[in-house]
């Protein structure tokens, strides 16, 4: 690994300067932002036409008091002062004794205002003596001001009306003569002009010395790291050019400055035990640890970092969050003041710290929110460089902590077509995080020394060790041998001191997974970027009168939080109980036998194995045998037997060689110590094993690591929602243009109002809602007995469209039925050749050779009394009716049947079956004649290559292949005597010993399908789901199996491909027919009913790696339905080559499937182990139906996602239509209407949508999994339109009615900033009946979709929610003012008012309205019209729903314009 410097971490210092400029710019900000906040409809005159056009009848006699009349010169008054004898006019333009200060203060030409804020024009002014009230008999209020100032003026017997401007639009004349006017009528604004900071306030100079003592401190802390950092530069410069002049040798990484970027490979280190070192590139040899897990840890996209730690950096980090707790507390503490809860408030009064003026008190707070956002973010956007922002940069092996900089591209998952929209965003982002840094993986890592002296950090649970030499840091590992004499050499054990060396190396045999605590888990969920989103915004809530909706948001919040942190935190614990193993075994150090932790144990230990013990490394066995339970790794059902490997020099390959190894994470059931043997083996009282990779080195922890540290996938999905959030954010910034737009004058009420509607129109539970199916179907599963392990790849398994099957254990029963034999008639003449017996289905009539053979040949044995083996294995012996004998004298005794004339038979060498060969042998000897045979059992057609030609009947491979036809497992036999010594025999390898056999016949058994196979490939092909066999089996099996459980259609032809042996050469071969096919297109175009080719073809296993080497596979992989005789790596690379072509599932029983399960986008392992890691999915219910209903459940689970992502889309552009409306209008719906729509409706109905079971059976179609597709488009989309074009109607209608006109709202007399005063009104309350509505209802159309879920009748919890939010709200419409209405601030109002209009006032305090004509109670007519235009609405939606997008119409479009998907045969 190269150790680089980052480019982000030299340059994220500015954003701190940015954070300083931003401080400095928003407090300039907060001095320009004073305003008054009114509003008012912009495209009508509120309450001056009627409904029928005509004026609004204005108000009769109204008494209207003048506004008085101020001069610089009190002889310009229009009329002279009348005061009373011993009087005069005084200031306050009325007549008193004695003008004293207190009266002259009150002079109306300062229009009330404090002393600072009065014009200086005014300061001079002197009041006129106050004109008597007049009366104007016809006023009408959009006037009122011009009638009032006429009838003043006929008042004052003003003759030229011109001589007298308005107050402060114009200003009178100095003196009685001249131009200009005479006096102003002092029409006073509506409010005067807000207090503004002098910003010498203590709470000011507090700010402003915690802050800007904060940056300047930032700038000495950063001119300090820049000069420490060049002088650690400039030594390092000094230092590699003195090792350059004294060695040849040039270092990789010292001799580069620690900020230059290196880009030179490293490779890990490969120890051998006779103490040379070399890297791992090249080659690996077949004993080589080629499999090491740590390739993407050593590769150009690691870039390293040193830091030391230095106090005065730990204390600027303590600083800044201590920076940003005492921001937070400083936002508490405006906000209690806007309340009147802040500490020393006289009663009754708010806004202390703003002159008692909660404008600017509001103000204060949007400038400090924002800076505090910003300084949120800009840490959120740092986290994992901040405390390194804080420390010196140094050489990565000389700092204290090591800077790890991983780049990983996610995989993107569901992709399909190109989206141009999709690519160009999902390019804007990627631009946005290189710029941000977010393209880089940053981890942290305390560099740390062993007690030897070597500096290692640890990075996804691997130790990097710094090697002196190279002067790098890299991962070690150790070489063992490539040959099994390498391994049988090593039984002695580790020396003390060399075992300490190599854990110095790699550290301990310990996988440690962390999981936080209670707290810390909170914390980490709170701190994440949607919690801080969502905490940010219930900061606004709670301080605008918004707190009752703030504290149920609040609830609902920290109840999420908590339900993901426990989920979490219990996978967490669970895996951590999986992957961590700490015990003490039985150890060889030093020649002795010595107890020891697991931890300690390192390559090239030996430890004794026993019963019950669980396995913490990989080992080598290399002395006797185990009986191994597999089931937690590999998903296999069966115990399986291990033997010790050879004193040989066979090649190990640790592909072939795995009956040989054992592995972390499996339990020894039973040992089974080797005391004597021919020589090939070691002997000894004890069963023990080489350790050969430990930690996450171990097959157990690269499957731990990558669950630990996944590769980044990214679905469609989530790249469009990167888009639908764009959206969103536009349509988010365009609700607040709308704001600007309709709040004029008031940018207060624009910000206030404009971020509550961004903030509900990009709901942060959008990426939840995502997720929501999948956790209901996660816990659906797991009833059904699926348990997941990786809950992201349920919506992958949502859109199989390929499902890959084992056949034997998976599609036919576990074991294999015993079917029969086929002995032959040796020839008499040595030039003639064998032929073949009748068929014999009794094997104790059949010849001496073959039922030893069969008795023998095999590696069963006995465990408390099962018999425990590979499943064939252990049909053949029962069908012996021999037994295993106790106290072997070699490897093992089987005893004859009772009755039996044959004698004991002693196994004194066996070959164990290796895939590879597909094929084992054994030597055993006759107790009776005292003769050695050797028998070899294996595929009839590695048993037909191994024997002697003459003993290998001419229609031996028609005879073979009739019996595959018939479904018919077959192995072949073959058998000599071996005449030499048994000291002789241990010497022979295994061709050796099995040469010169001669074929003595077949052994047949039957492969039964399981009794639900049929209907499991039925469903799933009715689910438009390929399905595809990859077998181990012969081909001719494979398509008989096929073939009886509908995997390949009736009536079809099937071309079997292998190489010819003689020419090497691909032969298709009509498998009914057994003619050769020399041209495979013509068949492949002839076409079907289904649209598809009536030709199936199969290959083996020989013809599949032809046809991949020749590059000639891609044109038939689909047409291609049996992959027989597949070794593991070919099911591997064959299921790879699957997921090219579209979403491909695997299902096997683990073992041999291993690879291929893990390979799969959807691996699910028919086991009985519920913790198994083999696969994302383990089903202990081994019936393929587990298949079926893992698609149903992800299916559904996908479908159940999207529906509630809809849910949230419609949610927030229905709360966005309605903030538009009420922007337009400057009212707004009651507090009670808001918390009942953003806790009770929001969150009931999101949640319930979940209560949908899934569908029975499989669609013919899956679902979709783009947001942007038309399914998901058309639904939402067409609603948002029919919605909008119901609420336009009604408003049409309601500016017709003549209760409403005349009756408007008037925004223009009430501060629309508190907006809790908006809602005593007839808009607000049309806009109730109709919104909540269109609320109720969106939860209930995202309930279609039967496809894949139930009905929507089947979710009664659903519906009966909807219903009772339907009658409860009808109730408050339609009825009579009740406490439930009054509650909500809806058909309700003052009770003198209410009495008035002879409704009884419900027995209940109500708060006086805010209104001029005292409730908001609409005519019965008009209530039942909106309550018909809500259903009428609600109708249309649902019929929008049943009939476009689910229905007819649907699959009209459907038909004509088919998207373009994978065709696929089914």
């Amino acid at each position: 690994m190269t150790a680089t410097a980052s480019p982000f971490c030299a340059r994220h210092g500015k954003c701190w300067s940015i954070l300083s400029n931003g401080i400095i710019a928003a407090l300039i900000v907060l001095a320009l932002l004073p305003s008054i906040a009114l509003g008012k409809p912009m495209w009508n005159t509120v309450n001056k036409y009627a409904a029928n056009g005509t004026l609004c009848p204005p108000q009769d006699n109204a008494n209207v008091e003048c506004p008085a009349i101020c001069v610089y010169d009190i002889s310009n008054c229009p009329q002279q002062a009348n005061c009373p004898d011993n009087q005069q006019l005084c200031h306050d333009g009325k007549c008193h004794d004695d003008c004293t200060d207190e009266i002259n203060s009150n002079n109306p030409c300062f229009c009330g205002w404090k002393t600072k804020h009065i014009p200086s024009q005014a300061k001079s002014l002197i009041p006129c003596q106050l004109l008597n009230n007049v009366t104007i008999s016809k006023l009408y209020h959009w006037e009122a001001a011009a009638q009032t100032r006429d009838a003043c003026t006929f008042e004052a017997d003003i003759k030229n009306q011109s001589d007298f401007g308005i107050w402060r639009d114009n200003w009178p004349r100095h003196g009685s003569s001249g131009s200009g006017y005479l006096g102003v009528w002092a029409e006073c604004p509506t409010k005067e002009p807000q207090e503004m900071y002098t910003f010498h306030e203590p709470m000011w100079i507090a700010v402003f010395s915690i802050v800007f003592g904060f940056v300047a401190l930032l700038g000495i802390w950063y001119t300090f790291k820049l000069t420490m950092q060049f002088f650690i530069r400039r030594r390092s410069q000094i230092s590699s050019v003195h090792k350059a002049n004294s060695s040849s040798a040039s270092l990789s990484s010292s001799t580069s400055a620690i900020d230059a970027p290196k880009n030179n490979k490293r490779t890990p280190l490969i120890v051998s035990d006779s103490g040379g070192k070399h890297s791992a590139s090249g080659a690996a040899s077949p004993g080589q640890d080629d499999s090491d897990d740590t390739n993407d840890l050593l590769s150009d996209d690691i870039r390293l970092s040193g830091y030391k730690n230095n106090i005065f950096g730990t204390v600027m980090t303590w600083l800044l969050l201590l920076l940003a707790m005492l921001w937070l507390c400083y936002l508490l503490l405006i906000s209690a003041d806007y309340y009147g809860s802040a500490p020393n408030t006289p009663e009754g009064k708010s806004c202390i710290y703003s002159y008692y003026d909660c404008t600017l008190n509001t103000q204060t707070f949007i400038v400090m929110w924002c800076l505090f956002v910003f300084l949120v973010v800009t840490v959120n956007v740092t986290r994992h460089h901040l405390r390194n922002f804080f420390r010196i940069k140094t050489l990565p092996h000389k700092g204290n902590f090591v800077c790890v900089e991983h780049k990983i591209e996610a995989e993107i998952m569901l992709a399909g077509r190109k989206n141009p929209l999709v690519d160009a965003v999902h390019r804007i982002v990627e631009v946005g995080k290189h710029l941000l840094g977010w393209d880089w993986q940053v981890t942290t890592c305390p560099l740390l020394t062993t007690e030897s002296g070597r500096r290692y950090f640890t990075y996804q649970c691997t130790r990097f060790v710094f090697d002196e030499k190279d002067e790098q840091f890299a991962p070690y590992s150790f070489s063992l041998g490539d040959k099994n004499s390498d391994f049988t050499e090593k039984a002695i054990g580790l020396s003390s001191k060399e075992a300490a060396t190599r854990a110095d190396l790699i550290g301990q045999n310990f996988i440690e997974v962390y999981v936080p605590n209670w707290f810390k888990a909170f914390i980490r969920q709170i701190t994440s970027f949607i919690a801080l989103y969502q905490s940010l915004s219930m900061l606004l809530f709670y301080y605008d009168f918004y707190w009752q909706v703030g504290v149920v948001d609040t609830c609902i919040i920290l109840f999420a939080f908590s339900f993901n942190m426990v989920v979490r935190k219990l996978s967490e614990e669970r895996l951590k109980r999986m992957a961590e193993h700490d015990d003490y075994l039985t150890v060889r150090r030093n020649g002795e036998w010595v107890e020891l932790s697991t931890r300690e144990l390192v390559p090239g230990d030996v430890i004794q194995l026993t019963a019950g013990m669980h396995m913490s490394c990989d080992c080598i066995l290399i002395c006797g045998n185990a009986i191994m339970d597999e089931a937690s790794l590999t998903g296999e059902a069966l115990p399986v037997r291990k033997f010790p490997v050879r004193v040989d020099d066979t090649p190990f390959d640790p592909m072939i060689n795995k009956n040989n190894q054992l592995y972390a994470g499996t339990i020894v059931s039973q040992v089974q110590p080797l005391s004597s043997s021919s020589g090939d083996f070691l002997t000894d009282d004890r069963v023990f094993a080489l350790v050969r990779r430990t930690g996450t080195a171990s097959d157990k922890g690269k499957l731990v690591r990558k669950i630990l540290f996944p590769q980044p996938v990214s679905f469609v999905f989530d790249e469009e929602l990167k888009v639908v959030l764009s959206i969103l954010v536009c349509y988010a910034l365009f609700c607040m243009g709308m704001a600007i737009y309709f709040y004029q004058g008031s940018p207060t009420a624009t910000w206030l109002y404009g971020m509550f509607c961004m903030l509900q129109a990009i709901s942060p539970l959008l990426p939840a809602g995502l997720v929501a199916g999948q956790s209901m179907a996660s816990y659906r599963l797991k009833k059904k007995k699926i348990f997941c392990v990786d809950p992201q790849r349920i919506m992958m398994a949502g859109k199989v469209q390929i499902f890959c099957f084992d056949k034997t254990g998976t599609l036919t029963k576990e074991g294999l039925e015993f079917y029969g034999v086929k002995t032959i008639t040796e020839p008499e003449n040595a030039n003639d050749t064998a032929t073949f017996d009748e068929f014999n289905s009794d094997l104790l009539s059949s010849k001496e050779a073959l039922q030893k053979g069969i008795a023998s040949c095999h590696a069963v044995t006995d465990l408390n009394g099962q018999l425990i083996g590979n499943p064939v294995d252990i049909e053949q012996f029962q069908a012996s009716q021999w037994i295993l004998g106790k106290d072997p004298k070699y490897l093992d005794r089987i005893d004859p049947p009772e009755g039996s004339s044959f004698g004991p038979l002693h196994v004194v060498r066996r070959f164990e079956f290796v895939h590879a060969r597909a094929s084992m042998s054994v030597a055993v000897l006759d107790e009776a004649t005292g003769k050695v045979h050797v028998f070899v059992k294996g595929s009839f057609e590695r048993i037909k290559n191994v024997s002697e030609a003459s003993t290998v009947p001419t229609d031996y491979d028609d005879a073979c292949n009739r019996l595959a036809r018939e479904g018919c497992y077959v192995l072949s036999v073959a058998h000599k005597v071996y005449d030499q010594s048994l000291d002789e025999l241990r010497n022979l390898s295994q061709d050796e010993m099995e040469s010169g056999c001669a074929f003595i016949g077949l052994l047949v058994f039957k492969n039964m399908l399981k009794p639900d196979t049929n209907a499991a490939i039925s469903e799933l092909k009715a689910g438009s789901t390929r399905t595809v066999m990859i077998t181990g089996d012969t081909a001719l099996t494979g398509v008989y199996i096929a073939r009886q459980c509908s995997l390949i259609p009736p009536n079809n032809t099937i071309i079997l491909g292998d190489i010819d042996k003689k020419t090497g050469s691909l032969v298709w071969t009509n498998v009914d027919t057994e003619e050769e096919v020399n041209d495979l297109q013509p068949l492949l175009q002839q076409i079907g009913a289904d649209g598809f080719p009536t030709t199936e073809l199969a290959v083996t296993g020989t013809a599949f790696r032809f046809l991949c080497e020749t590059e000639q596979i891609a044109p038939l992989l689909l047409n291609t339905r049996v992959f027989a005789r597949m070794q593991p790596n070919d099911k591997v690379h064959c299921v790879q080559l699957h997921m090219e072509r579209g979403i491909t599932a695997m299902c096997g029983d683990g073992g041999n499937d291993c690879g291929a399960l893990r390979a799969a986008h959807v691996g699910l392992a028919l086991s009985d182990a519920e913790a198994s890691i083999v696969s994302p999915f383990a089903s202990s219910n081994r019936s393929i139906m587990s298949c079926v209903e893992l698609l149903i459940q992800s299916r559904a689970g996908l479908a159940t996602s999207f529906a509630n992502y809809r849910a949230l889309i419609l949610y927030g552009t229905t709360m966005t239509m309605s903030k538009l409306i009420t922007f337009y209008h400057a009212d707004s719906m009651s507090q009670d209407m808001w918390m009942i729509i953003d806790s009770l409706i929001a969150t009931s109905m999101a949640i319930t949508v979940t209560f949908l079971p899934p569908a029975k059976k499989l669609a013919k179609y899956r679902p979709t999994a783009r947001i942007l597709g038309p399914e998901i488009l058309a639904s939402v989309l067409g609603v948002v339109a029919i919605n909008w074009c119901f609420m336009a109607c009604i408003w049409v209608w309601t500016y017709r009615q003549s209760f409403f006109r005349c009756h408007e709202f008037d925004s223009s007399t009430v501060d629309v900033v508190k907006w809790w005063l908006l809602g005593d009104n007839y808009e607000a309350a049309i806009l109730t009946y109709v919104i909540i509505y269109q609320f109720i209802n969106n939860g209930f159309l995202v309930n279609y979709g039967y496809l894949h879920r139930r009905p929507w009748f089947y979710n009664p919890t659903l519906l009966g929610i909807w219903a009772s939010l339907i009658i409860m709200m009808s109730y408050a419409e339609l009825g009579p003012p009740s406490r439930l209405s009054c509650t909500l601030r809806l058909n309700c109002g003052d009770p003198d008012v209410l009495e008035s209009m002879g409704y009884k006032p419900p027995s209940m305090h109500i708060e006086p309205y805010n209104s001029p004509i005292g409730n908001n109670v609409l005519p019965t007519y008009a209530k039942w019209t909106l309550w018909g235009y809500s259903i009428g609405n609600m109708v249309a939606a649902n019929l929008w729903q049943v009939l476009v997008v689910y229905g007819p119409m649907r699959n009209l479009l459907r038909r004509r314009h088919s998207l373009r998907r994978l065709k696929l045969k089914l």
